[in-house]
């Protein structure tokens, strides 16, 4: 694999890191009693382990399950991976001198199969996020209109 090629895969999969992040925001914001927004601001810096626990801890006070045990496990596993590709691939990885790219086949298919997990997450939190904003816009709707009966 050349560099060129490498530096794209890596930037794939940083884009997904940052959707999985951003849907995750979402996330505790549709789950929060507070305005969306507002909700927002809470978790906008935290790192993706804060959230998550901001997450599960909404879970906990609401009884509502959004994520299961198992996915806020492979979510910690993920985010290890991630703070891997984003804070330290290009120092511990070794680059091949003739193409620029990585030198170990195994890193090469770690980067595939990272990518493919990230993208399976970035896809799920979406289509949980958006649920959830629904339903909170439903639960908004029916309370204007008993407001307005």
């Amino acid at each position: 694999m050349t560099l060129e090629k490498f530096r794209i895969l890596h930037s794939t999969l940083v884009e997904h890191y940052q959707f999985i992040e951003a849907h995750l925001e979402g996330i505790y914001a549709a789950v929060s009693n507070k305005d969306f927004f507002e909700a927002l601001k809470d978790v906008e810096k935290d790192g993706l382990g804060g959230i998550l626990r901001d997450i599960q801890r909404l879970e906990r006070q609401k009884s509502i399950d959004v994520l299961t045990d198992e996915e806020c496990e492979q979510l910690k596993e993920l985010f290890v991976q991630r703070n891997f590709w984003c804070h330290s691939c290009y120092f511990e990885m070794v680059f091949d001198r003739q193409t620029g790219g990585p030198a170990k086949v195994r890193d090469v298919q770690q980067l595939i199969e990272d990518m493919k997990t990230a993208e399976q997450w970035r896809e799920l939190l979406f289509e949980k996020k958006i649920s959830l904003m629904r339903e909170k816009i439903d639960k908004k709707k029916k309370a204007n209109d008993a407001d307005l009966a």
